[in-house]
């Protein structure tokens, strides 16, 4: 399972949490008074309660979105749904106390519980779930625009002496391999694999491949992630990104390269 997407870790997406739960809880609440929750509430004081209990699950949405962004998580789309489902029960333990002290109920804590988490998780489903479409149709959108301005820039290539030697589009290049004081930078031209060799180092590519999104896999690889198939693990543990272009060699990826790879993937 890929790594989760950037957007879902930035700061304005945890800020829209933080406003839409509580807000479309409450007028969810207001408006269609699911699951006979007037007469549960209290008839008369429906407002109020549902007011409190709006604050509640506020508190705890702000609690829960702030630790998900400063904590260091490396997480998956499942463990991040899992991580909204948590959510939900740590706003559910708050809200079944205060029910279960403010309407002075007969019933077990973990009964007014289990209500409460049954009310929230089929209430608060909905916007989790246009949240997260939300932010993956962003992601998507936002990479194919990454992917077109690649395709349209071209990548001038220079030699030790400063001699331009030769002109790429970004989308063109699969890769870059360095053998000793050479790089091998290969790319297609007319839907066949050719191979230029520059006398360069990896160290002077480094600025021009990040501005045209090529990703370091390897102290002696850069790869085009448009032109990666999928990455595969040998026998020994070893992981290789296949490219899309007949008859290339698997290029290896080190732990270290790994994880941005995958996520750009």
């Amino acid at each position: 399972m890929s790594q989760i997407a950037k957007i879902f870790r930035r700061f304005v997406p945890q800020l829209l949490h933080m406003i839409v739960l509580p807000i479309f809880f409450f007028a969810f609440m207001i408006i269609y008074r699911p699951f006979t929750t007037v007469s549960y509430l209290g008839g008369e004081w429906f407002g109020v309660h549902l007011t409190i209990l709006s604050c509640i699950v506020l508190v705890c949405v702000i609690i829960a979105r702030l630790l998900y962004y400063f904590l260091p998580l490396k997480i998956n789309y499942t463990l991040y749904v899992l991580w909204c489902v948590s959510e939900m029960i740590f706003a559910s333990f708050f809200v079944a106390l205060y029910l279960w002290l403010a309407l002075h109920r007969d019933s077990a804590y973990f009964d007014v519980f289990a209500v409460s988490f049954n009310y929230l998780f089929m209430i608060m489903v909905f916007p989790y779930s246009i949240l997260g479409l939300s932010m993956r149709i962003y992601e998507y959108h936002s990479k194919s625009e990454d992917v077109s301005d690649m395709s349209a820039s071209r990548m001038r290539f220079y030699d030790e002496k400063h001699n331009l030697k030769i002109v790429l589009t970004a989308d063109a290049v699969l890769y870059i391999s360095a053998e000793e004081n050479y790089v091998n930078i290969f790319y297609l031209e007319n839907s066949r694999v050719r191979n230029y060799v520059l006398r360069s180092s990896m160290k002077a590519l480094d600025e021009l491949c990040q501005d045209h999104g090529l990703i370091r896999c390897h102290r002696s690889y850069y790869v085009n992630p448009a032109h990666v198939k999928v990455l595969r693990k040998d026998k020994e543990g070893v992981v290789y990104a296949e490219l899309d272009a007949n008859d290339l060699m698997h290029i290896p990826v080190t732990k270290r390269y790994y994880d941005r790879l995958s996520e750009i993937l």
